[in-house]
């Protein structure tokens, strides 16, 4: 059968958290930095496409094949292990430490994928820096600004608005990952995970992984973007609101309803 049950899906992702905590730093670094290269990757190509057509929703059509390929090669990304370890922790298979060891490599190992992407892509953007950035340096310098400075500028009620398209956003993503552990084909985890991810790219939610590729993309093509900028105003609530998002939304929320069902039943296995 290719469905796998909502029990089921608990004991798998635990299973997921156990390994993902045994993983050396090596293969943290070399995983996560795939899925930080692939998420620039697929950010410029629904850019490119957006532009060309006149038509963004075919940016957002086309954007979930980099993280089908993340979930399908079994690479690190430090928004869909925020639920995943969070379920381990709270079934009491991961220590808090393992899982923040986990995200810490993970998040700095996405940054640099990211960043890699983002002197290559910009360097292409720029003909090797003979002419200024094209159309799709442009908007992608635009839209850089809108997720830094112009959240600076708008003080709390910005960082606040970020850490709720966080929480929107990483809720959307992880239901992905969880679909894509429900299919056992390959097919199935590609459709699974598609919607979700789509969704959050129309709707306009905040993704830190993504962010990171278009704050340092956008610097690197000229944008009047500071440390801070990045940092507090960007990376800072959209962390904040991935982890709530993840985490407490869909880790939490998925472990309590169905851990129970799983006790429920192995009472009643254990009295007949």
């Amino acid at each position: 059968m290719d469905y796998l049950l909502p029990q089921d899906l608990i004991n798998t992702v635990i299973d997921a958290a156990k390994s993902k905590s045994r993983l050396s730093i090596k293969n943290l670094m070399i995983r996560g930095f795939y899925s930080g290269a692939i998420l620039g990757v697929a950010t410029t190509l629904a850019i490119t496409i957006a532009i060309q057509s006149q038509i963004p929703f075919l940016g957002a059509l086309l954007f979930p094949w980099g993280f089908a390929s993340i979930v399908l090669f079994g690479m690190e990304l430090v928004t869909g292990n925020f639920a995943i370890m969070c379920v381990g922790i709270l079934a009491g298979k991961v220590s808090f430490h393992k899982a923040l060891n986990n995200w810490l490599w993970v998040y700095f190992a996405n940054f640099c994928g990211c960043f890699t992407i983002a002197l290559l892509m910009s360097y292409s953007l720029t003909d090797g820096g003979m002419i200024p950035p094209s159309a799709v340096g442009e908007k992608i310098m635009e839209i850089a600004i809108s997720k830094s400075v112009t959240v600076r500028e708008m003080g709390l009620s910005g960082f606040t608005l970020f850490i709720v398209r966080g929480i929107v956003c990483n809720f959307l993503v992880c239901i992905a990952v969880m679909m894509g552990f429900v299919s056992k084909s390959v097919i199935g985890k590609i459709v699974g995970c598609w919607f979700p991810i789509m969704a959050f790219i129309v709707l306009g939610m905040e993704h830190i992984v993504v962010n990171m590729f278009f704050l340092t993309t956008g610097m690197a093509l000229g944008a009047d973007i500071t440390g801070m900028d990045m940092v507090f105003w960007s990376f800072l609530p959209v962390t904040i609101g991935n982890l709530i998002g993840g985490g407490i939304f869909v880790g939490a929320l998925f472990y309590m309803t169905h851990s129970n069902v799983m006790l429920r039943q192995n009472k009643s296995e254990t009295v007949s």
